[in-house]
């Protein structure tokens, strides 16, 4: 518009100049020379004009097209302006789907981990189980092995009580055959046993019997089946026996004895209390952690020359230090 405007005033200017010149000229000649020299002068104004004004409608019609090339291309700049913001908001949508989709991913990827430790979870549970099992199976194999050896003692017994019976029965004859030598050899060995229990039990009923025995060095891979304690601390009675682990009643009695064992870092311990071979009392250390502590006391009524020791039944390796942690002792009541 601006462009237009001062086309106008240029035209008007030069227009104005022109009118001007042949103005003066006409006042200043008045002779029929000068009179046909302003003609020649009015006709080429004229010229100039009509030349001008075609210039001028060229120029404006020029501005005109300039004018609606400028719309148009205001037009298509708008249309690329929102073509610019659909595409900024595509963009802006395809982020906010991507963020959406990472956090979706993120989200699936906590979910597997979480399946993973529950998965190792179960894994743990199904070995701890598996583990159960086997001792289970293996205490009933011991058990077996008991029940047999019973069956066994159960059996001798028998066969000695059958010939117990038949000796019975051959000396119940002979004693009617001769009671009255019976009666008095009977009286004879009652008070020679009387005097011998009193002679015995005056000699051993004040004498102490007590133990105490440890292990001083620990060991990641024992297996075997009599746990030695080679520590000595105390041994009243001499009954305790540090080469072979186990302990003989040097008179009858009421006897305590108690087992602590610690396992040997994560490792499974389970240790017996036996009394002639048959099994007391049990002690558990558990792999769940490390270095368990199992520990049982029992009461057992002795003979004189029953022995007592402690005996594995499942696991490996034990723990101490130098002060003893894992112990065996036992005492007469």
């Amino acid at each position: 518009m601006m462009s237009r405007l001062v086309l106008v005033f240029l035209f008007v200017v030069q227009t104005n100049s022109l009118s001007v010149l042949t103005d003066d000229k006409s006042r200043a000649t008045k002779t029929d020379g000068e009179t046909v020299l302003v003609r020649q002068l009015l006709n080429q104004e004229t010229l100039i004009r009509m030349a001008l004004d075609r210039k001028v409608n060229d120029l404006v019609k020029g501005m005109a097209d300039l004018k609606k090339n400028m719309e148009t291309s205001n037009q298509q700049l708008q249309d690329a302006k929102r073509e610019i913001e659909t595409n900024k908001q595509q963009l802006q949508d395809a982020k906010r789907k991507i963020e959406t989709n990472n956090q979706q991913l993120q989200d699936a990827k906590r979910e597997i981990e979480t399946n993973k430790q529950q998965l190792q979870d179960a894994k743990r549970e199904i070995e701890t189980n598996n583990q159960q099992l086997q001792d289970a199976k293996t205490e009933i194999a011991a058990l077996k092995n008991e029940n047999s050896a019973l069956k066994a003692k159960w059996q001798v017994l028998s066969n000695l009580t059958t010939l117990l019976s038949d000796n019975l029965t051959t000396t119940i004859n002979t004693v009617k055959e001769s009671q009255h030598s019976q009666r008095e050899l009977s009286s004879d060995v009652s008070s020679l046993q009387a005097f011998q229990k009193n002679m015995s039990v005056g000699a051993v009923k004040d004498t102490p019997v007590a133990f105490t025995a440890g292990i001083t060095s620990s060991s990641s891979s024992w297996d075997g089946d009599i746990l030695v304690f080679p520590h000595v601390i105390t041994n009243k009675g001499q009954g305790y026996s540090s080469s072979s682990g186990k302990f003989t009643a040097p008179r009858d009695g009421t006897y305590v004895f108690t087992v602590t064992v610690v396992s040997y870092s994560t490792n499974h311990l389970r240790l017996d209390i036996v009394h002639d071979g048959v099994r007391k009392v049990r002690t558990y250390s558990h792999s769940s952690t490390h270095y368990q502590t199992g520990t049982n006391l029992v009461v057992l009524e002795l003979d004189r020359g029953d022995a007592v020791w402690v005996k594995r039944y499942v696991g490996r390796g034990y723990y101490t230090y130098s002060v003893p942690l894992t112990t065996f002792s036992g005492f007469i009541l």
